[in-house]
């Protein structure tokens, strides 16, 4: 019976802990609630992100998770962990996807993981996130 009680307990948690993780209303973590209007390469860098679990990290509605989020990083100065800035461009964010080590922002642990996404894919990303402004 014990057993159950903390079962139920967790379960319980992990519900409430998931409900509180996305960036709108749908509760999917991608924010679409109040996010512009996308299309093409854009859309379907959403639905990488979404598909890929980047959006467990980085989030389009402008709050930070244990990654930095999307929303607004287009074309801004980002300060890295040893002092220098970087213009958040097609060049940094390509990048910041294919070795994520190379650059860590200041403030966030190099926790991001190497992930295997084809060209087209780091594309729609990059697509994405310049969407997002």
């Amino acid at each position: 019976m014990r057993a159950r009680v903390v079962a139920a307990s967790v379960v319980a948690a992990l519900v409430a802990l998931g409900a509180g993780c996305g960036d709108d209303d749908s509760g999917d973590g991608l924010g679409g609630a109040g996010q512009p209007p996308l299309d093409g390469a854009a859309a379907a860098g959403r639905e990488v992100a979404g598909d890929r679990g980047c959006t467990s990290c980085h989030t389009a509605s402008g709050d930070d998770r244990s990654g930095p989020t999307w929303k607004g990083l287009w074309g801004s100065q980002v300060e890295l962990e040893d002092g220098t800035t970087v213009t958040a461009d097609r060049d940094y964010v390509v990048r910041a996807i294919r070795e994520p080590d190379a650059e860590v922002v200041d403030g966030y642990a190099p926790i991001m993981p190497d992930v295997d996404l084809s060209d087209a894919e780091v594309d729609e990303l990059v697509a994405y996130i310049e969407a997002l402004g």
